[in-house]
Formats: structure tokens, C-alpha cells, sequence
């Protein structure tokens, strides 16, 4: 079974022999290795062509080049069509395996037809704060329990460190939102909606590295824009597919989503016109009424008493739901400080 792996290039001259040298010397043999080189202004392509000619495997890489920088995203879907292989895997740059990391994802793979097959990981350099897999080595086999377990957490929404089956992301059309970032959290959202059969593997297969210039580490008001940019395209999926309207853990996912990305914008930005603007458009974007999502869903205490503001007038919901994400946040942060003790 090959595996496609698709590492989008720009500005990593920093980390890239070691991300490359990572997959190179990996124990599993059947793969091929798609650098995208998203017109780096730096000496990256250099580098992995350096480390490529020097590899005993350079017959498995290949280099493509984009004619303009159009981002992450962008490089990702050009590796997505020139993909040939059994499964595709999404690696970052700037981070890097540990050697025998394909390895123990294919023999669990190898199990069974699952849509995707998802890893742990650790975090190298400046620590951030970032879900890990908190599910047991095992499969999960309806859509019902993997929507379930995306809505509570319980495996990260990080595009990377997954084995995806190649033929299942085409036919579902799995590609990336091009010109934004966070758009790991629409893709694995989307891909929560879409799968019915994964498999879970509480084993450290990625090594995630954290470093101040990295897209995630440096927030910008653009950052911020992409949030509100996510929560519309979030809206118009649900809204397209009347299947995901009357779906509980949908709505636990797309309220949590707003939730998180407004508590960023609070802590982020000082900018009060863009914080009440992004306001607007969380509340205008809602499928479902208050109250009927609360006979419908049964939605936890917590959901209920963060979202009575959309049953305030504007100005009024606006106050209260700032001041209620600040206390979540506090509150989430009492838990962890308490649960490490």
C-alpha cells in the first residue's frame, strides 16, 4: 500500500533537511515524497534538493512548483491531484516523524477499509497549547460516534499526522479552502461529516514543532479575519446538506467553533469595531433557533447558558457573550491547572 506525502515548501530553510531527512529514512519502503514549493523566497528548495541527491531514495521525490505563492492550502490541493498513491498524508514543513512513524500507522491501517487513520504526537519548541489525541488505540465505525468524538475533543483537528484513503478524499471531494488559514479546522470538520469508518492509534507519530514565526504562533488581524471567514464557510456546508442541520453533534461543533474563535478574537485584538463586526456575522450565522435546538438537541448547561444570547437584543447579547467566553476560558483553564495537580 503506498503513501503519498505532501509537504507544502515556504520559508522553512530553518527545518526542512530535517523534516525531509524524517520521511527519507522512514522504515516503511512504499511511498512517494510531493514537495510543493509555493514560490519560497528563501533557499529552501536548495536545501531538500541537497538533501535528496544524497538520499538513496531520491527516485521517490518530486518537486512541484507553483507559478505565483498562493498558500498553504493552494500547495496542498496541487499535491492532493498529483497524488498517486493508496493513502495521503499531510506534513508540515517544519515538523518532522519519528522514523518508524508510517510503519506503525499502515499496520493499523491494514486492519480494515477505514477513510482515515489518525496518530498522536508531541510538541517541540515553544509549547502551545493544542488538543491531543485523548481516544484509546482503536476504530470507530459510524459517522455517529466520529462526529461524537470530533465534538467533544477527543481527537485533534489537525490535518497532519492522518492517514486519508486517497479515493475516499476524492470522492468527497476533500479538498482546502484556498486564500485563508485555520483551515485545518474546516477540513477536519468536514471530514468528520463525511467518514464512517476510522481508526485511532495513541501512539506518537508526528513530531510537532512550535516556533514564534509559524502561521499559528504570530497572530495578525488577517489571522483573525480567517476565523470569521471559516465560521461563513462552516455555515454555508451545514446549510447545503440538510442532513447536517438536524445533526446534535453539528451543532455541538459549529456553536463550540464560534465560541472558541470569538474568546481569540476577545484576547487578540483590541480592535472593538472588528470584535462586534465578527459578533454580527457568528449570530447572523445560525441554522437552527435557540430554542429549537434546545428541544432538539438537548444541548449540555453549558451550551444552553453560553447561547442565550442570541435571545438578547444585539447590543445586549453582544456584552453578554463576551463576558461568558472569558469566564469558559478561565473556567477551562481552572480544570486543566486542578486535573494536573
Amino acid at each position: 500500500m503506498k503513501i503519498s506525502v505532501i509537504i507544502p515548501v515556504y520559508n522553512v530553510s530553518k527545518y526542512i533537511e530535517r523534516c525531509l531527512l524524517s520521511v527519507l529514512n522512514q522504515t516503511w519502503e512504499d511511498m512517494e515524497v510531493i514537495l510543493v514549493d509555493d514560490c519560497t523566497p528563501d533557499d529552501s528548495i536548495k536545501i531538500a534538493e541537497r538533501v535528496i541527491l544524497s538520499s538513496s531514495r531520491k527516485g521517490i521525490v518530486r518537486v512541484l512548483k507553483n507559478q505565483t505563492n498562493k498558500g498553504q492550502s493552494a500547495a496542498r490541493n496541487v499535491g492532493i491531484e498529483a497524488a498517486c498513491g493508496d493513502y495521503i498524508y499531510f506534513l508540515d514543513s517544519d515538523d518532522y516523524l519519528p522514523l518508524d512513524s508510517f510503519s506503525i500507522l499502515m499496520e493499523y491501517a491494514s486492519l480494515g477499509e477505514y477513510n482515515f487513520v489518525l496518530g498522536n504526537y508531541d510538541i517541540t519548541g515553544n509549547s502551545r497549547a493544542i488538543p491531543f489525541l485523548k481516544l484509546k488505540t482503536g476504530a470507530l465505525l459510524t459517522n455517529e460516534k466520529i462526529l461524537s468524538a470530533y465534538a467533544h475533543d477527543l481527537w485533534p483537528k489537525t490535518v497532519w499526522n492522518m492517514l486519508v484513503k486517497r479515493d475516499f478524499m476524492l470522492s468527497q471531494k476533500l479538498y482546502f479552502h484556498e486564500g485563508i488559514i485555520h483551515e485545518d479546522d474546516l477540513w477536519t470538520f468536514q471530514l468528520a461529516c463525511k467518514a464512517h469508518v476510522a481508526f485511532f492509534v495513541n501512539k506518537v507519530t508526528y513530531h510537532y514543532y512550535t516556533h514564534f514565526h509559524s502561521t499559528t504562533g504570530n497572530p495578525t488581524l488577517w489571522n483573525l479575519e480567517c476565523r470569521v471567514r471559516v465560521i461563513e464557510l462552516m455555515y454555508e456546508y451545514i446549510c447545503a446538506q440538510p442532513a447536517l442541520q438536524n445533526n446534535r453533534y453539528v451543532y455541538i461543533i459549529f456553536e463550540g467553533t464560534k465560541a472558541k474563535y470569538f474568546d481569540r478574537i476577545l484576547c487578540l485584538t483590541r480592535n472593538n469595531n472588528f470584535r462586534r463586526c465578527s459578533y454580527v456575522k457568528f449570530r447572523s450565522s445560525v441554522y437552527l433557533s435557540y430554542f429549537k435546538a434546545l428541544f432538539y438537541f438537548y444541548p449540555s448547561i453549558m451550551i444552553i447558558l453560553r447561547n442565550i444570547h442570541y435571545v438578547l437584543p444585539l447590543e445586549l447579547g453582544y456584552i453578554y457573550l463576551k463576558y461568558f467566553v472569558k469566564l469558559e476560558y478561565y473556567w477551562l483553564i481552572l480544570r486543566i491547572k486542578l486535573g494536573h495537580k
